[in-house]
């Protein structure tokens, strides 16, 4: 859950998105509140009224985070604007620096609440278009922020302030159940016999012991490899050569730019010059679809070339990782000058950005002493990014297998320099 700061005029109220929501009826809410309650290890809730439902978010907020203050669901006030709970569907995109409040509302009902990265909340506003289009629901999209593209309507952050007593959210009522005091006369006659027993009962077994520096590393590294993330070597490339096959001007549209991300599937965005959104709807094969006609009447959107499925960055090629100062001798080219080596025809207009490398677990020096070239070698994880053009793709094909792809962004440059632009963007691991 993400709480906000406070919000003006009112020191102690502040917001809170990424609650848990259910809908229940308002015959035996208590009973369904409680159970919703308990499948989410709820603390807190809030409700509003849709017709005969209640609409209910729980939540568990860190009781030092929210002492002494006073917390509103972002969700439930969003869902209650005027202009909001009017519509069939709603998709509502805040930006807040570089996160996305997304909230994804269904005849006034709360399904999505959400804080996500600029791309992530791209990748999920594509998902829940598509599953619109697949439901029949005509959907809004609501939002301000200088990434969450394109709107049907501006919605700021200041609309939530609109009706300060709006989606309060407070603690659940302590569950007393109607047969507690019959329980307590019973365990009040059991008392005694479990005490009898107790003097025949074996010892308690020892305290749960602490677990060691060794055992925290090995979970955090373990962790942090479990999910599988492509080579940035390997998908790169593929996906340059991919969205390399795509025409670059159809009925009318030129090509603007292209995002991919590690799964998944890419999307295009074409700019419009002379041509029609009819023209282009007839032409855009299956492949294409669906067809997203921005309003701004200058842009659309389609869907793009799937991500294939590559060599990932594995913990079982830790040997053959090159250190940081290795690292950076193989993917920086301190001249950035065209070479006549043909494995070389790098630098004209290829920059390399490293962020230095921190730590998987802040552990002291001895323990990495004592753990380094043993079963968990120390990792140090960083983050990278390459801008380049597409002729350049074999630069990246010789990035080290350390090195994993988070997203890519293509784009087509006509003013001071002319061709298909990358950005690359992901992770890379180098072991002490």
């Amino acid at each position: 859950m993400h709480i906000t700061e406070t919000l003006p005029g009112d020191r102690r109220a502040r917001l809170a998105f990424g609650l848990d929501w259910r809908a229940y009826p308002l015959k035996g809410a208590r009973a369904e509140r409680r159970r919703y309650a308990d499948d989410f290890g709820a603390t807190h809730h809030v409700e509003y009224r849709v017709g005969d439902e209640l609409i209910g978010g729980f939540a568990a907020p860190d009781t030092a985070e929210v002492q002494g203050a006073r917390l509103y669901s972002g969700a439930a006030r969003i869902a209650q604007h005027a202009r909001v709970k009017s519509r069939v569907a709603a998709l509502v995109l805040l930006q807040d620096e570089e996160q996305v409040h997304l909230v994804f509302i269904v005849r006034g009902a709360v399904r999505n609440d959400e804080v996500l990265t600029v791309e992530a909340a791209r990748v999920r506003r594509l998902d829940i278009e598509q599953e619109c289009l697949r439901l029949n629901l005509s959907l809004t999209t609501l939002g301000a922020g200088q990434s969450v593209g394109d709107v049907d309507e501006a919605f700021t952050a200041a609309a939530l302030l609109t009706d300060r007593k709006a989606g309060r959210i407070g603690k659940l009522p302590v569950h007393v159940p109607a047969a507690v005091p019959l329980i307590v006369i019973v365990a009040t006659v059991i008392f005694g016999v479990v005490k009898v027993m107790d003097a025949f009962a074996p010892p308690p077994p020892p305290p749960k012991r602490e677990p060691t520096l060794q055992e925290r590393y090995a979970k955090v590294v373990n962790q942090t490899f479990a999910h599988a993330e492509p080579r940035a070597s390997a998908l790169a490339p593929a996906l340059l050569a991919k969205l390399g096959s795509n025409e670059t001007v159809l009925a009318g549209w030129l090509f603007d730019h292209a995002e991919c991300g590690s799964s998944g599937y890419c999307t295009i965005t074409y700019r419009r010059e002379g041509g029609s959104f009819a023209g282009f709807d007839t032409v855009a094969d299956a492949g294409m679809r669906p067809v997203r006609f921005d309003p701004d009447g200058l842009h659309l959107t389609m869907h793009g070339p799937g991500v294939p499925a590559v060599a990932t960055v594995s913990l079982k090629d830790v040997k053959d990782w090159p250190g940081e100062q290795a690292l950076i001798d193989m993917v920086q080219t301190p001249p950035q000058r065209l070479s006549v080596k043909s494995y070389e025809i790098d630098s004209h207009g290829y920059s390399v950005k490293l962020d230095p490398p921190k730590p998987l677990l802040a552990v002291p020096p001895a323990f990495a002493r004592t753990a380094h070239g043993k079963a968990f070698p120390m990792i140090r994880q960083g983050a990278w990014k390459i801008e380049g053009f597409r002729w350049q793709a074999p630069l990246l094909a010789r990035l080290p297998p350390s090195m994993t792809l988070e997203s890519l962004t293509v784009e087509l440059w006509l003013k001071d320099q002319v061709g298909i632009h990358f950005t690359a963007k992901g992770k890379y691991y180098v072991p002490d």
